[in-house]
């Protein structure tokens, strides 16, 4: 019997393999990036650490970073290769995250606190109830005193010791979940993060394939290097956000608003800003006002929930969650213009009663539920038309909040995929400069960084927005989601 000619493969075009040029690049980056990670360890100080040298690699990871989106834009067209283009896609994430896993976390040290606080939560402690200041001076023969002792190197670690843990109780019980599986365990934290991690990835391909978008856009969240540096490297708590708020617009999408409260809620319990999002999901609820009602009533009771051992743990002085509330003001160029402002209008209008600091986050949080509100009035199209509103949203809080650590950037990063502007992405080669504020820091020069250097991160951004906005309305038609 004679056979037939084998058939071909698939033909690799130009742009899809200079997709995976660039890819390859940034594993090299964050290869390197994790070599030069042990000198940042706790054996070294500040001043002797190659400070510059890995904000250089992050920078250039952000560069590489920045012609993708034409490359996925023309991988994405060609159809009989579509399967090649996600296997490569997910591979080079893959192997970017392996390359840090065993790294030694740079110029970071908030895991510290998540490892004290799951330690608290998972002995059933009130980790709101002390400040990691007097758990060491705790008698020794008590609960939190023996807690004490047996985390070794971590409670004397933690940042701001004076402060009592600002996380919800939903963050809580991730960190305890970590600290069942590896007691005082940075690589336990970080499998517990790449969990959350790899289920948004895959909430984006589901997001994709409802919104009509191909799966090659998935690249902008799971090849961003500095989502995998926040991420494995840093190991930061806002990761845990992702996938609930991700299956949370999913279930909208799929009509299950109930059930997509439920997720938000959840994801309230980690940080309070996806309630932002809650107008968005009960929009069509509007037409069923008993469900709506449910939908408030449970999220309210909830809330509750989420406060009640806070409450019980006292809103003093050394309250985290009040010293964040009431003064946290880093990296940020916009916020202290806005303070500035109510600054001058305080002084013209003798208000002295109020400080600008409070006058300001009120301001920005009324402006946000506001947007929220008029994000909602329109009912929602379809699931690209809901992504995009989302964005909208998250992007205006990442924007205006008074602090903007790179880490933050986690909340806007599952929305590229949807709406690749430049003016966002860019952000993934500038926010690496938050990290040269250290060199300033430990020379007592931090002004240069304050007064100088946050310009470089947030001009190029508010420049490509503007110019996006420009040609936006100059075409007067719909707001374009390709860069």
């Amino acid at each position: 019997m004679q056979c037939g000619p084998l058939p071909r493969p698939p033909r690799i075009a130009h742009h899809q393999l200079l997709l995976i040029l660039a890819g390859t690049g940034l594993v090299a980056l964050t290869g390197a990036f994790a070599l030069l990670s042990p000198r940042f360890g706790y054996a070294y100080l500040v001043v002797d650490m190659p400070v510059f040298a890995a904000v250089a690699l992050l920078v250039a990871a952000g560069l590489i970073y920045q012609t993708l989106p034409p490359l996925i834009g023309k991988a994405s067209r060609a159809r009989h290769t579509e399967r090649f283009t996600l296997i490569a896609i997910i591979a080079v994430g893959v192997f970017m995250r392996l390359s840090l896993l065993a790294s030694e976390p740079v110029l970071e040290d908030d895991y510290q606190r998540y490892l004290w606080d799951g330690g608290q939560t998972a002995h059933a402690l009130n980790p709101y109830a002390a400040t990691p200041q007097a758990a060491k001076s705790a008698d020794p023969e008590s609960s939190i005193g023996r807690l004490a002792r047996e985390s070794g190197e971590v409670l004397g670690r933690v940042n701001h010791p004076h402060l009592k843990t600002l996380y919800p109780p939903i963050a809580q019980a991730a960190f305890a979940l970590a600290h069942w599986l590896g007691p005082w365990s940075l690589t336990a934290w970080r499998l517990v993060c790449l969990a959350c991690d790899g289920a948004a990835f895959g909430l984006i391909l589901l997001l994709l394939a409802a919104a009509g978008r191909p799966a090659a856009w998935s690249a902008l969240y799971w090849w961003n290097p500095l989502v995998v540096k926040e991420v494995v490297n840093s190991a930061h708590m806002d990761v845990l956000l992702l996938p609930l708020v991700l299956a949370a617009l999913l279930l909208a999408v799929r009509s299950r608003p109930l059930l997509a409260t439920a997720a938000l809620v959840a994801a309230a319990g980690i940080k309070i800003w996806p309630a932002l999002l809650l107008p968005l999901i009960w929009r069509p609820l509007l037409a069923r006002p008993v469900a709506l009602g449910l939908a408030v009533a449970a999220s309210a009771f909830a809330a509750g929930l989420f406060a009640w051992p806070m409450l019980a743990g006292g809103l003093d002085a050394s309250s985290g969650l009040v010293a964040y509330a009431k003064g946290w003001t880093t990296n940020s160029a916009l916020f202290p213009l806005i303070e500035h402002v109510f600054a001058i209008l305080q002084a013209w209008l003798g208000l002295t009663a109020l400080e600008p600091a409070l006058l300001s986050r009120g301001f920005v949080g009324l402006a946000l539920a506001v947007l929220s509100l008029v994000l909602a009035q329109r009912r929602l199209e379809n699931a690209h038309d809901l992504m995009q509103r989302s964005a909208i949203l998250v992007v205006a809080l990442f924007l205006l909040m008074p602090a903007q650590f790179p880490w933050y950037y986690l909340w806007i990063a599952p929305f590229l995929p949807f709406v690749p502007l430049y003016g966002l992405l860019v952000l993934t080669a500038t926010l690496p400069l938050y990290y040269a504020s250290f060199h300033f820091i430990a020379r007592d020069a931090y002004d240069v960084f304050s007064q100088k250097l946050v310009w470089l991160i947030w001009l190029p951004a508010w420049a490509l927005l503007a110019l996006w906005f420009a040609r936006l309305r100059s075409q007067r038609g719909p707001v374009p989601t390709r860069s």
